[in-house]
């Protein structure tokens, strides 16, 4: 198909042409003079612990202000996040969860780890997010919690998704790990199910370089997840002459997240909007230089949301003659990362393909308590094995300005007018 102008292609340094930069561009979170004297206050008044002082608790308070919840409860990653939510929503032994096969590994090792089932339902392939049209077919008596991934930063259509777990009593816990500040329907994502868990690793939209936080309305999932992450202790004991901190009501783990992490984190939240808005602006340039080359799709947007673009999706035609891996290895040898997200999807990973479970056992696969055979194969999520093999994600960080993000768009155009040359 013509694309309108004429095609000059260079040699691609994959073949041994001049890259477009010599050094890759550089993954470094956002860090400002706040960061830095905050951190320095609290090494100095050495409350570097949670259990010390109170910077953690005055990061989840404006955090859950922030997302629009009334409680946050702040821990040491996204996926711990993914795990305690489970957990405070009593999610365990033979429980089924239903999550995409389109995401990262840690939404299904958080169902694991609670000894519960991950069972996956089908993606819709144009918005990269779970298919609310899918989703009823694969509940069973067992299931009882559905996760919607909120994939590279686009919220899910929550509202049928909200409609089909109420209708069949599950608890709805939305994977936001890629997802602070955006927004479905005016509401902030993590707010809307039972529910959000949230990711703060250093290529997020704001970062406390490892860590996590989950938020949430309900107040007895608040109290029991607050609990569980201070090894599940109580906040006071009603037994005579015994302090709360020896008192343990139940399975508990050191999930806390320092002082240090939290004053990172209360600086960046001030900054969240302007950088997703900065992202906004740099997937857009991104999008725009790439248009003219129809087999290179990107990820649609639904309406009503406010996308946060973690990452630039693309989706490569699969009637072009494009392949994404060759696209994506020529792109990165321009010193441009390109991948595709998830090239095998959770489902078909070796941990389910061989149920490889804890210790010398398939549990909790083959847990006696599940009492059925449950099996991962392909074809079992068509759109999403489909995605997993076309998609290619492109950086649109907050922190690329000027120089950077025009070598990601002449990168992307110079290999793009190749492969359009080559078709």
């Amino acid at each position: 198909m013509s694309i309108g102008f004429e095609v000059r292609t260079e040699r691609l340094a994959i073949d041994g042409g001049v890259p477009v930069r010599a050094t890759g561009l550089p993954l470094e979170p956002e860090i400002t003079e706040e960061e830095i004297h905050a951190v320095i206050e609290v090494m100095k008044n050495k409350q570097l612990s949670q259990l010390a002082g109170s910077y953690v608790e005055d990061f989840e308070v404006e955090f859950a202000r922030y997302v629009g919840a009334k409680y946050a409860i702040a821990v040491n990653s996204g996926t711990s996040a993914i795990s305690l939510a489970l957990a405070a929503a009593q999610i365990g032994t033979a429980d089924e969860v239903i999550l995409p096969p389109y995401t990262f590994v840690a939404s299904a090792n958080g169902i694991l780890q609670q000894n519960a089932i991950p069972i996956f339902s089908d993606v819709d392939a144009e918005t990269f997010n779970m298919d609310p049209n899918k989703l009823e077919a694969r509940i069973s008596d067992k299931t009882r919690a559905v996760m919607p991934v909120h994939m590279l930063g686009q919220p899910c259509d929550m509202d049928p998704i909200l409609e089909i777990a109420r209708k069949h009593d599950l608890v709805v816990v939305e994977d936001a790990a890629q997802a602070a500040g955006a927004e479905y329907k005016g509401k902030k994502v993590g707010s809307i199910g039972d529910v959000g868990c949230f990711s703060f690793y250093l290529n997020k939209n704001m970062t406390t370089a490892e860590g996590g936080i989950i938020v949430t309305s309900d107040d007895e999932i608040a109290q029991r997840a607050a609990s569980i992450r201070n090894h599940c202790r109580p906040e006071f004991s009603n037994i005579p002459n015994v302090p709360a901190y020896n008192i343990f009501w139940g399975i508990g783990w050191n999930l806390r997240m320092s002082s240090l992490q939290a004053v990172i984190g209360r600086a960046q939240l001030k900054r969240l909007d302007e950088s997703n808005q900065r992202r906004a602006r740099n997937a857009q340039h991104i999008r725009s230089h790439v248009e003219a080359f129809d087999w290179l799709r990107p990820q649609t947007v639904t309406k009503d949301v406010k996308h946060v673009y973690w990452m630039q999706g693309f989706r490569i035609d699969e009637d072009s003659k494009v392949r994404r891996d060759e696209f994506a290895s020529a792109v990165t040898a321009e010193g441009v990362k390109a991948e595709g997200y998830a090239p095998i999807p959770v489902h078909l990973q070796e941990v389910f393909a061989k149920q490889v479970g804890y210790g010398r056992t398939h549990c909790p696969f083959d847990c006696p308590v599940y009492g059925k055979k449950i099996e991962y194969k392909a074809g079992d999520c068509p759109e999403a094995e489909k995605l997993c093999k076309q998609d290619v994600v492109i950086p649109c960080y907050h922190s690329l300005r000027g120089s950077d993000l025009n070598d990601v768009t002449t990168a992307l155009t110079k290999v793009a007018k190749w492969f359009e040359a080559k078709r």
